[in-house]
C-alpha cells in the first residue's frame, strides 16, 4: 500500500490559524516542494517529491483551500494489489486533490484565543493503477484547531477523525489525529515554531504516525511569504526525515 506522505505543510498552515478569525476576503495561491525519505518497516528506501500547488479563500471566519500535488515516488509496490509480487518501483504524476473548509466558530480578541471548525476531503483523483500516489479511495475528515496567543508566542492544537476509503482487500481503521505546537513571532516579517502530530495506525498490524517538525516562515512584503520545514518521524509509518518549502502570493 502506498507510503506517500501528505503532510503538505499542513503543520505550516497552523502559523496563519489566528488571522483567519480577522480576515477580509483575500484569496491566496501558492507552490511549494517536498521530499519524505523512509523505509516505513520496508528493507528497502522510499522516496516520495511533491509539488503542492494550493489556492486559498478567506472571507470573514471562512478559510476554504485547494491543494494539487504533482508527485514522484520511489518504493515497493505490489502488482495489482498482490503483496507476493510487490516490486522496487518509480511512479509519478498528478496526486489526489484536497479540499478543506474552516469556519471559526469562536474568537475572542481581548483572550487571544479562537477555535475553528472544519472537514477535508481527499478526492482519489490520482491513476489508481499508481498505488504509490493514491489508495484510489475517497477519505473524510472532520477536526477542531484551536489557538492561544501569549505575548509572541501562539499555541496551537488539532483534534480530528477521518473516514478512510478501503481499497479492494484492505480494511483501514478510521484513525482519530491530532497535532500540537507553537509559532514564536520574531519580528513583523519573521517567526518559527514546531509541532508533534501524531496519528492512529490504519490497520491492526500497522503503526502509528508520529512525528515532529520545526518551521520559519517570512512574509517579504504585504503580498509574498515564504515557509519551510524540517520533519522527523519516529514511527514506520511516518518518513525519518523530510524537508520543504512553500511561496505564497496573497491578493
Amino acid at each position: 500500500m502506498t507510503h506517500l506522505h501528505k503532510k503538505h505543510l499542513l503543520g505550516l498552515g497552523l502559523v496563519l490559524v489566528p488571522a483567519l478569525a480577522m480576515a477580509q476576503s483575500r484569496t491566496s495561491v501558492g507552490v511549494g516542494l517536498d521530499y519524505a525519505e523512509g523505509d516505513y518497516g520496508e528493507s528497502q528506501t522510499s522516496t516520495t517529491w511533491q509539488v503542492p500547488v494550493t489556492v486559498r479563500h478567506e472571507t470573514g471566519p471562512l478559510m476554504l483551500k485547494l491543494n494539487l500535488p504533482y508527485v514522484r515516488s520511489s518504493g515497493v509496490a505490489a502488482a495489482g494489489g498482490d503483496r507476493r509480487s510487490a516490486t522496487d518501483e518509480t511512479q509519478s504524476g498528478l496526486g489526489d486533490i484536497t479540499a478543506s473548509a474552516m469556519y471559526n466558530v469562536l474568537y475572542d480578541k481581548s483572550a487571544g484565543f479562537g477555535v475553528d471548525a472544519g472537514g477535508k476531503i481527499k478526492f482519489a483523483t490520482a491513476d489508481d493503477s499508481k498505488e504509490l500516489l493514491t489508495t484510489g479511495e475517497n477519505d473524510y475528515s472532520l477536526q477542531l484547531d484551536a489557538f492561544k496567543a501569549i505575548a509572541d508566542t501562539t499555541l496551537f492544537g488539532t483534534l480530528g477523525w477521518t473516514k478512510k476509503g478501503d481499497p479492494a482487500g484492505v480494511d483501514f481503521r478510521n484513525p482519530w489525529f491530532a497535532s500540537v505546537g507553537f509559532s514564536n513571532k520574531l519580528s513583523d516579517a519573521n517567526s518559527w515554531g514546531a509541532s508533534y502530530d501524531y496519528r492512529q495506525k490504519l490497520t491492526s498490524g500497522g503503526d502509528p504516525i508520529s512525528e515532529a517538525m520545526l518551521f520559519v516562515a517570512h512574509r517579504y512584503s504585504k503580498e509574498w511569504r515564504m515557509q519551510a520545514y524540517a520533519l522527523a518521524g519516529f514511527s514506520d509509518a511516518s518518513p525519518d526525515f523530510g524537508l520543504g518549502a512553500f511561496v505564497g502570493y496573497d491578493f
